[in-house]
């Protein structure tokens, strides 16, 4: 068993009355590398089981209180469920048909050779392994779209040549930084899933969602009484959970400086400790950390360790606003359409050339996930075929930093012309130039649509649209 490689430590629960028995499959499969955990009875062995997730269950029919034979359905219950192999001094066909019914994957009759055993557990994981790898791939097949970067813009050709040189380095940590909505955990998960740690598990954890106390449990997990209202039998962290894979930790910004120092313990050491425990427990888990926030700022002000910053800022990689990669807007807009179209149903076929004009201006400040929203609100709205402009949500326009303010100072007029048509001529012309002819914002300044201000544009002979470069989704 030790040249398989599976992901994680496999663990096996040993449910047996006799002492000898369980001390003894212990030592042997101990020895093979695995997990290993015993109990007495059926109703402790249901209680470890429903505290952690086993692959193998070794259950004796024959047990004081609730026997093995009405058990098994019950340790099947988990998700996954654990194959459950019987031990039975009593060997019978009849008692070997009815447990295979009723979900045994294999019968062991007393006594038995080790090598029997280690056989029997060679074969089970190794069919677990292929399940696993089944689903992963069905997943991924399911879900490719969706963890794929979408653009071809330079600077998010930046960002996938910087994913796809860390993806060779599967242990080394890497910190993704980035405004809101922008996709850092796309990006995070786009790094696990090209490394050779993608057929591990990928956990995040939101570490502005939880107090100190709930995170550091959550992370490290805890021994049983470890504090109060811990559980009796304890509880594996996010750091157990994630052997052989990835651990995203999001918003690490947010994070109190005490869990710092432990977090930094774990990148120096790779070990931790559970709350409450006092053994060290190695760790294989590739670190991935993002933040909306300066780091290096919070550094000088004191707000974040020095020293775990260096340990995160191994392989940076920022992901850009939506502002700064404009070019990518038709062709995320069409993904989004396509995707959230076929989940609803609906046939959709594009946007008219008003629509992706609106979307291409606009300046979006929630970034991906706003576009996103956008396209989601015009899917709802449009009964079929192409999304317009009034599909999609009223806009506001303009930049989060408010660097799209209108200049407001005086008109000046012509002292022959005091018109109303001649301060709307001036206004408009004012505004366009304000706005550098982004007719959505100036629309918006003024009050009107667009259609009603190409129509003065055309009446007040205030010139032709100034060239833009065409993007082609």
């Amino acid at each position: 068993m030790k040249n398989l490689s599976f992901p994680g430590l496999p663990r096996v629960l040993i449910v047996d009355d006799e002492e000898g028995v369980r001390e003894g499959l212990r030592s042997l499969l101990q020895h093979e590398g695995l997990h290993v955990e015993t109990a007495g009875t059926a109703e402790e062995g249901l209680r470890r089981v429903g505290a952690r997730a086993f692959d193998i269950v070794f259950l004796d029919l024959n047990l004081p209180g609730a026997d093995g034979m009405s058990s098994i359905g019950k340790f099947r219950q988990g998700t996954p469920s654990p194959d459950v192999l019987i031990l039975t001094g009593y060997g019978t066909v009849a008692k070997a048909v009815e447990s295979m019914k009723k979900g045994a994957s294999d019968v062991i009759e007393k006594p038995f050779s080790g090598d029997r055993i280690l056989a029997t557990v060679r074969r089970v994981l190794e069919t677990r392994q292929l399940k696993n790898e089944l689903t992963w791939l069905q997943d991924r097949v399911r879900e490719l779209t969706s963890t794929e970067l979408v653009g071809l813009s330079p600077a998010i050709r930046e960002v996938q040549t910087r994913i796809d040189q860390v993806a060779h380095a599967p242990d080394t940590t890497v910190l993704i930084t980035g405004q809101s909505g922008t996709g850092k955990e796309l990006v995070a998960r786009c790094v696990h899933e090209r490394s050779s740690r993608r057929h591990g598990p990928f956990v995040a954890v939101n570490c502005a969602a939880l107090t100190e106390a709930l995170l550091e449990a959550e992370l490290f997990g805890y021994e049983p009484g470890a504090f109060t209202g811990a559980s009796r039998e304890g509880k594996d962290g996010l750091f157990a959970v994630a052997t052989g894979g990835t651990l995203f930790l999001d918003e690490i910004g947010e994070m109190e400086p005490t869990l710092q120092a432990k977090l930094l313990r774990v990148l120096q050491e790779r070990t931790f400790r559970r709350v409450g425990g006092v053994q060290d427990v190695p760790v294989d888990v590739r670190i991935i950390a993002s933040t909306n926030r300066d780091l290096r700022q919070m550094v000088q002000s004191g707000g974040f360790r020095e020293d775990l910053f260096y340990r995160l800022n191994v392989m940076a990689v920022h992901v850009p606003p939506l502002r700064e990669r404009a070019a990518d807007v038709p062709l995320l807009s069409h993904f989004f359409l396509d995707q959230i179209g076929r989940q609803m149903g609906k046939a959709l076929s594009g946007f008219t050339e008003e629509a992706m004009e609106t979307l291409t201006e606009y300046g979006w400040p929630g970034n991906v996930r706003e576009l996103r929203n956008a396209i989601e609100h015009a899917c709802i709205v449009c009964p079929n075929g192409m999304i317009d402009e009034v599909h999609l949500p009223k806009f506001t326009g303009g930049a989060p930093d408010g660097s799209d303010e209108i200049d407001r100072t005086a008109l000046v007029l012509d002292g022959k012309d005091r018109s109303i048509r001649a301060l709307e001529s001036q206004l408009v012309a004012k505004v366009l130039d304000d706005t550098q002819w982004n007719i959505s914002r100036a629309a918006s300044i003024l009050g009107i649509n667009r259609t009603t201000l190409y129509n003065k544009i055309r009446v007040y002979e205030l010139g032709d649209r100034p060239m833009r470069s065409k993007v082609l989704a």
